[in-house]
């Protein structure tokens, strides 16, 4: 069941039994209701259709759905029809229960999450809407009985409403393969540098940014409005993904690059991974600000 917030113009509805995600974030204006990510549509019921949904216990994929930590071999199936590996984690595949809820803010709880026998952890997602626009907060909890590699971050939809300029900017980018798994890192180039505010491409883009400054900013012209994304520093990478012709985009931001769990059967802790002793949490909270 739907859950709606409302702060003035600003307006988001909850879907806590989909992933706990968002079903619309929306500002009405004198021309009707604009929507800042995009909306549920129809009969669907799987949070990848929705306006932003969490990815934990790990944000994006770990190689080969495996790793190794502290002498044990991990093993995770895949998740999404279609692809080998696991994209995201459980947390956006399992119902929430609602915690508490007012006029203006809600709070979503996962109390048992796991993903096959590898993991086992809990989740808070705290919402709060204002006459300027949402802050979520994002708990992340290791529940097993050892100590655990975690990652997370947030996965927003945002619709091009027929063209949409979009700023952000980072130091680096991962080149990765088909599937998603990264292979090195390099330098920003002049075709993926978004330093400048530009157009989102129509064909498939699928890009982790690493030493994202923790802010982005869309701007749809015709519409004279304007959405800021404030992350905090926990969230040190930014993923830029295009599903090719189609009028959406995302920008994730999140703790990890995809597959970052690479080396820690060496002892390498990559930037974003957590390693958390039982009932240890990380967090982190993200703001979207709208303008006219």
């Amino acid at each position: 069941m739907a859950l709606l917030l409302r702060a003035d113009a600003v307006s988001l509805e909850l879907r806590p039994e989909i992933g706990g995600c968002i079903g619309a974030l929306r500002i009405e204006r004198r021309g009707g209701p604009f929507d800042l990510m995009r909306p549920f549509g129809g009969e669907l019921s799987d949070a990848l259709y929705s306006g932003m949904f969490p990815m934990l216990p790990f944000a994006n994929c770990i190689r080969d759905n495996c790793f190794t930590f502290e002498g044990r071999r991990y093993e995770v199936a895949s998740n999404m029809a279609g692809a080998r590996l696991n994209f995201h984690g459980s947390g956006w595949q399992s119902p929430w229960r609602v915690a508490s809820v007012s006029e203006a803010a809600a709070v979503l709880v996962l109390d048992e999450g796991r993903v096959d026998e590898a993991y086992r952890f809990s989740a808070v997602q705290r919402f709060g809407i204002d006459r300027a626009g949402l802050t979520v907060e994002t708990t992340l909890t290791n529940r097993a009985n050892r100590r655990m590699p975690f990652s997370f971050g947030q996965h927003p939809w945002f619709p091009t409403h027929g063209g949409a300029l979009i700023r952000f900017a980072a130091t680096g980018m991962w080149l990765s393969d088909h599937e998603g798994q990264t292979e090195r890192v390099v330098p920003v180039t002049a075709e993926s540098d978004y330093a400048t505010p530009r157009r989102p491409p129509s064909a498939y883009r699928n890009v982790c940014y690493s030493g994202w400054e923790g802010c982005a900013e869309i701007v749809w012209l015709d519409a004279r409005i304007g959405l800021s994304l404030t992350a905090d520093p926990v969230f040190r990478h930014l993923m830029f993904h295009v599903p090719g012709n189609q009028p959406v985009f995302c920008l994730e931001p999140q703790s990890n690059a995809p597959c970052a769990f690479d080396g820690l059967d060496q002892g390498r802790v990559s930037p974003g991974v957590h390693i958390l002793v039982p009932g240890e949490s990380v967090s982190g909270t993200l703001r979207f600000d709208v303008s006219a």
